[in-house]
């Protein structure tokens, strides 16, 4: 082998050491990040919605599923694994008083388990009693309430005046009670949540969360005169359950009107 190969051969080998070290420090230099992001999450695992839940619903297996949350995110209603080892098999069935979305921590106060009552049983706040009025299109907002909504119940009579003419007689129409939750509109127990425009139910029977006092005011209104029901908004407003608002006359005048809907009227008198 001549003196040139030898030099040839030699300055290969240097190369070769040279880039193998290169290649194990930038190796190294890699290392540490990738190990520093895999540092464990401190935190629980707590009961989930797996999917998209509406309110009322018994859940399957299918709906509940175990996340790991960061330990200062978790607060005392969540369901803890760590203090319910068994929740995820005792919270099929439960009722949701509420609509959860996917990934949505199942609370302590949203579920309720029915012990073999109805869901709409389970579904009522503590306290408040599911109370039924006869209603129609023309006495529920042309049939547009829906579950879930707010109303008002409002009593029309007719009463007898006497002033110095003598007997008189007036209708009065007078907001009973206020702010009321419906928990169904015939056979309808769910809000409508998609369409492109609102559909209309034929009812008979309208179903109301009410207090026990305002359930007896409820049967008594009945019995006095014509109940209608008054949708109201979704905007927030600071009233209380029952609302004692300024009674009208027939002839009263009242402010502007928007019209949301109109057609034929039939069946009437």
């Amino acid at each position: 082998m001549s003196a040139r190969q030898l030099i040839v051969l030699a300055i290969a080998a240097v190369a070769a050491i040279g880039a193998l070290f290169l290649i194990r420090g930038m190796s190294g230099r890699q290392a540490t990040p990738t190990t520093a992001a895999v540092q464990p999450v401190a935190g629980e695992q707590v009961l989930v919605a797996a999917r998209d839940i509406p309110q009322g619903a018994a859940l399957a297996p299918s709906d509940i599923a175990v996340r790991l949350f960061p330990q200062e995110s978790v607060t005392q209603t969540f369901v803890r694994v760590s203090q319910q080892p068994s929740a995820q098999a005792e919270y099929v069935g439960a009722v949701t008083r509420r609509a959860f979305v996917a990934g949505e921590p199942i609370t302590l106060g949203s579920v309720i388990q029915p012990e073999g009552r109805s869901f709409l049983a389970a579904q009522l706040d503590p306290g408040y009693r599911a109370v039924s009025i006869k209603v129609d299109d023309h006495t529920a907002a042309g049939g547009f309430i829906k579950p879930n909504d707010r109303v008002d119940v409002i009593l029309t009579q007719r009463i007898s005046v006497r002033d110095g003419a003598g007997a008189n007689e007036q209708v009065r129409s007078d907001i009973v009670l206020a702010d009321v939750r419906v928990l169904a509109i015939g056979a309808d127990t769910q809000p409508q949540t998609s369409g492109e425009a609102p559909t209309r139910t034929q009812a008979q029977v309208a179903v109301l969360e009410l207090t026990p006092a305002d359930a007896r005011t409820a049967m008594l209104a009945q019995e006095m005169g014509d109940v209608s029901l008054a949708l109201r908004g979704v905007q927030v407003e600071t009233v209380s359950r029952r609302e004692s608002q300024g009674t009208g006359t027939l002839n009263q005048s009242g402010g502007a009107v928007r019209v949301h809907a109109f057609g034929n009227v039939s069946g009437g008198s």
